[in-house]
Parts: C-alpha cells; structure tokens; sequence
C-alpha cells in the first residue's frame, strides 16, 4: 500500500510542476495578477520532495 502512496505523492509533484510552469508563462505574459501563487507552488513543491526523499521515494 505504500507504493501506492508514493505513485500518488509523485503525480502530485508532477501536477504542481506543470502548474509551476502554467503560473511562470502567465507571469512571463503579464497576466497573472495574484503572483504570491508562485512562491505558494514553489514552497509546496519543496514540502513533497522533501517528504518523497526522507521516504526514499524519488532520486532527484
């Protein structure tokens, strides 16, 4: 069951990556009005790994 954990937490990582991504291109075009989401998805993205690398889940 654990693997599955993981599987779950990793497709997270992967969801707020490309919404990382999503909140730099509207920056970029200036229409992203509440920028604070940048750090927020930043912060969250470090929790994950964090937590994905004390349990020995990802190798990045």
């Amino acid at each position: 069951m654990a693997k599955k954990r993981g599987k779950t937490k990793v497709t997270e990582l992967e969801k707020l990556n490309q919404d990382l991504l999503d909140l730099r291109l509207k920056h970029t075009s200036m229409a992203l009005k509440e920028t604070h989401k940048l750090k927020e998805t930043k912060k969250d993205i470090a929790r994950l790994k964090t937590k994905l690398n004390m349990q020995g889940e990802i190798n990045d």
